[in-house]
Parts: C-alpha cells; structure tokens; sequence
C-alpha cells in the first residue's frame, strides 16, 4: 500500500541529537583549521580526486591528530576523497576511519565505515528520502555478559525498520530485519550492545533498510554497529597471528626441553592452520639441530 506524499510525510523524523562540531580538546586554531577542512569537504567546485591536495600539511596532521589517528596519507587521502563524494563531515561522527586487521595481508588497515546519521544524510541528500518508521522489535532473549562478573540484560531477538521514499508523488516503504544472533559482537568488544541492546540493533535495521531503498547512494557503505561481530572475528584473529609470532621468537631462546613442549602444545591446539603448525615444526627442527652442532650453548 501507498501513500500519497504531504508536507508532514515529506519531514524525516527528527534524528539523535548531533554532538559538537569540535571537540573541547582542540585549541581555537584548531578549530578555526577545522572549518577550512569542512569547506574543502562542503565545496562542490573542488573534486572529490583533488580534495586532500588541498589540504595543509598541518591539516592533515591535525586530522591525524583527532579522527583518523595513526592513518597514512594514502588512507587518509580515500577517506577524505569518501567524505567529500558522499558529502560527510568526519567532525559530526558522519563518517569514520576505524583501524581493522585484516588476515589476509597479516596487517591492520583503515576501513571507512559510515554512521547512522550519515547513512539519513546521504539518503536525505538524494531528495527522495520521506523518513522512516522507530524500529519495531520482536521477541527478547536473556543473555549473560562479563569476564569477572556476570551480569544479566534483556536483549531484543529481532529489530525491523521501514524507511520510506518518495517516487512519483506517491511514498514507498521498504523494510528490513536485523538479527540478533547475526550482529551481537560477542561480550568482549560489546559494551554498547549491552547497555542499549535495542538502540545498536535498530541501527543494523535501519542501515539495512535504508540501503535497500537508496542502493545507487548506498551501496558498499556500512554502518559500525553492522561490522562490530565482524570486528570481533578479526581481532581474534590478529592475537592467534600475534601468538604465533610470539612462539616463533621464543624458539631462539628455547632449551630443547621447552622445543619439545612448544611442539607438543602446538598440535594439541585448534587455534592454528595446518600450514602455521607445519612452519612452526620447521623452525622447531631447525632450531633443534643448530642446538646438537658443538659449541652451541642450550
């Protein structure tokens, strides 16, 4: 069913409250350099290519400095290139550039994820954005969280939000669920998710729905909520690499004693790839000759 489109449809619903432009940290210089960033970002005359060139170098150090910390002028460049395309200010918490491990080249790296209010403002500035519906939940789960000590929260099993769009003066719904047990991250990097369960879901809910009703202006971008349990899989993986790496060292100064118990622990274990157990068994070996060649102290 349709809607025919009024003044009051037309009003997206009011949003969560914005919080400063600035921080309070930043010195009045550097909220004047603030402002001149967001003019690079805000005009329409630069091009999304030749953004970050017009940037100062203390510019860049000072978004360095503040929301894109530790970045290189290469991820730094893409994600100004990404705001400035996408018409998001990083200093509103539209946009942020959150440091991930990625396994497959065994390094942290940069990916651009997009907040709520920047998904509405990227919707909203295609002009066919009619706002959107609260959240509807379905059905409740008791989960169990802390390492020490264990409290207890009510969390929503489902969250569904329908976001509207407006097409040739009629307003169309689109709808979408969010899951549960397809986002909780886990207890170890949950803290949001368990002090407001049913605000994190309806987030995942909403960046779903608006994604399905603006796909050409959305496509690719994701919310943080929707990529936490996927934060969480590749932290896990980062420390199982750094543990590895971490045994790797210590056969340099291993006994053959403590070699032969290194070994027998490594293929006891789940958390390493064959491939990681048949190179640690190299080295091990290695390492066991160099120790039997004479003059070498154990």
């Amino acid at each position: 069913m349709t809607k025919k489109i009024t003044e009051e449809s037309k009003t997206p619903p009011v949003t969560e409250v914005q919080p400063e432009l600035v921080t309070p940290e930043l010195t009045q210089k550097d909220q004047k350099e603030v402002r001149i960033i967001e003019r690079v970002i805000e005009n329409k005359a630069i091009a999304p290519s030749d953004a970050f060139g017009k940037l100062t170098r203390s510019q860049v150090e000072l978004i360095k400095s503040t929301i894109a910390k530790d970045a290189s002028d290469d991820e730094l460049r893409m994600f100004i290139q990404v705001c400035k395309g996408a018409q998001l200010n990083p200093f509103l918490r539209q946009v942020h550039l959150v440091p991930r491990w990625d396994s497959k080249i065994g390094a942290t790296v940069r990916t651009i994820q997009v907040g709520i209010d920047g998904f509405r403002a990227v919707a909203e500035s295609g002009g066919q954005y009619a706002g959107n519906d609260d959240p509807a939940y379905k059905g409740e789960l008791t989960i169990e969280y802390g390492l020490k000590e264990k409290k207890k929260v009510v969390v929503p099993l489902q969250a569904t939000v329908t976001v509207y769009k407006a097409m040739n003066g009629q307003r169309y719904p689109f709808t979408a669920t969010a899951r549960w047990a397809e986002y909780y991250p886990g207890e170890k990097i949950g803290f949001q998710w368990h002090i407001r369960p049913y605000l994190m879901l309806g987030k995942c809910a909403e960046a779903l729905a608006l994604r399905k009703a603006f796909p050409k202006l959305l496509s690719g971008m994701y919310a943080q909520e929707e990529m936490d349990r996927t934060a969480q899989t590749d932290n896990e993986q980062k420390k199982v690499v750094d543990g590895f790496q971490t045994l790797k060292n210590a056969l340099g100064q291993a006994t053959p004693d403590q070699i032969e118990d290194y070994l027998a622990k490594m293929e006891k274990s789940d958390k390493y790839t064959g491939e990681q157990k048949a190179e640690f068994k190299k080295l091990a070996q290695a390492r066991l000759d160099e120790l039997k060649q004479p003059g070498t102290p154990e």
